[in-house]
């Protein structure tokens, strides 16, 4: 066997494969060998409260009120009308508005709501995933073992869908068609009324100075956001409760709350309670900054960096690390960069580290250390390594780019 056959075998597509499949292998071992057991922490409360995410919006929106609904606090009804209104769609026709977790579960319409909710999520997603790139199917089925997907579907959550309409935005944005265009501008407006944050995948047009597709996307999206207010009880009287109720879950998911979620400040927390240590202000104060800084150097490097793969992770970075509640399934903002990444990858070591980030971000094998579910924390410890891996590479990218050009300037001039 020559040396390009093992650096066939060993690409980093390859590499991937089976660093994940081993994973997964020992993931799914462990599970079946104790379904009750420390694998089970993959799931977020153990899966004590199945599929709550979906669940406990159909209850919010039984009456059509849901700024106004106090269970679980106000704190949990400050998505925009748009995200209740959609998700209306899928109430199975069974009535919630008195309906406990208990009684969802126990009804057979319910719970086919919401197992056609996840399944049509899933199915778009990995149908996002075939436009976006053509990777092999066999690295396409390994994510939706891996841990970030199997926390998104347990919880019936609406990041699986804005993933999907994030890899139609990247697919199309560039495309021949203006009707695909046009859709993609559309799934961005999509995501960014659902989840606010994804907006920031809007520098992709400002960067490429695409000035009408952007008018088009704040006019849509101000139609998103306002025009569904009319459908439910208060209207547009409704605007400054949701700001209230967006305080208090601000204070609700403050980093004192412990549950998995990615950034800087939530990590240092969980180590200080884990280590028995106090932690103080500063440190808080510190961990902010710093978060924030790296934000900034994203999307200045953003507009500088030309690998594609890179440009996406400059921004869906932040969203895992500056959102106050960026809880688990955020992650899946970077699968898109994944698959980018495994189709521009090459064999040099740099993409083995990228790589080697992935699979520690993606690994669905549970570990607790001291009675401790630790996982997450080394999950969310990868993304910012990885971050900042990729800060330091895309800086030092550019300072060479600069300097290449400074000198290719004086060399005319001479």
């Amino acid at each position: 066997m020559g040396i390009q056959e093992i650096k066939r075998i060993f690409s980093v597509g390859n590499t991937f494969v089976m660093m994940m499949t081993l994973l997964t292998g020992f993931f799914l071992w462990d599970l079946l060998s104790d379904p009750l057991g420390i694998q089970l922490n993959v799931f977020f409360r153990r899966t004590e409260d199945f599929m709550a995410d979906f669940f406990n919006v159909q209850r919010y929106i039984a009456d059509w009120d849901p700024y106004h609904n106090t269970i679980n606090g106000l704190g949990e009804k400050c998505y925009l009308p748009f995200t209740y209104l959609f998700l209306e769609l899928f109430n199975g026709f069974f009535h919630y508005s008195d309906a406990t977790l208990s009684d969802c579960y126990a009804s057979s319409t319910a719970m086919l709501s919401c197992v056609m909710f996840v399944l049509l999520s899933v199915m778009v997603f990995y149908h996002s995933l075939n436009k976006l790139v053509a990777c092999s199917t066999v690295q396409k089925v390994l994510i939706f073992f891996s841990s970030i997907m199997l926390f998104a579907i347990e919880r019936g959550n609406m990041i699986i869908l804005c993933a999907a309409l994030l890899c139609y935005f990247l697919a199309y944005k560039d495309a021949a068609s203006p009707w695909k265009r046009v859709f993609a501008l559309s799934c961005l407006c999509i995501i960014s009324v659902i989840k606010i944050y994804p907006v920031v995948f809007g520098l992709f047009l400002l960067r490429d100075k695409r000035y009408r597709a952007i008018a088009y996307c704040i006019v849509l999206s101000l139609l998103m956001v306002f025009l569904p207010f009319l459908f439910f009880k208060g209207q547009f009287g409704n605007i400054s409760q949701m700001i209230v109720n967006l305080s208090v879950f601000a204070e609700t998911y403050n980093p004192s709350q412990l549950f998995p979620r990615f950034g800087i400040t939530p990590l240092v927390v969980a180590g200080t309670v884990y280590l028995q240590k106090t932690i103080t202000e500063t440190m808080l104060d510190t961990c902010d900054l710093l978060t924030m800084l790296m934000c900034i150097a994203s999307v200045v490097l953003f507009f500088q960096e030309k690998t594609v793969w890179k440009q996406t992770a400059l921004l869906a970075l932040p969203l895992l690390m500056y959102p106050t509640n960026s809880a688990f399934y955020c992650g899946l903002y970077m699968l898109p960069v994944l698959f980018l990444f495994l189709r521009e990858s090459h064999s040099s070591s740099i993409h083995y580290i990228y790589m080697l980030f992935f699979c520690i971000l993606l690994n669905p094998f549970q570990m607790v250390i001291n009675e401790t579910a630790v996982s997450w924390m080394i999950s969310d410890m990868a993304a910012i390594f990885f971050w900042l891996f990729l800060l330091v590479d895309a800086t030092s990218r550019w300072v060479s780019s600069a300097s290449f050009s400074r000198c290719q300037s004086s060399m005319k001039m001479l």
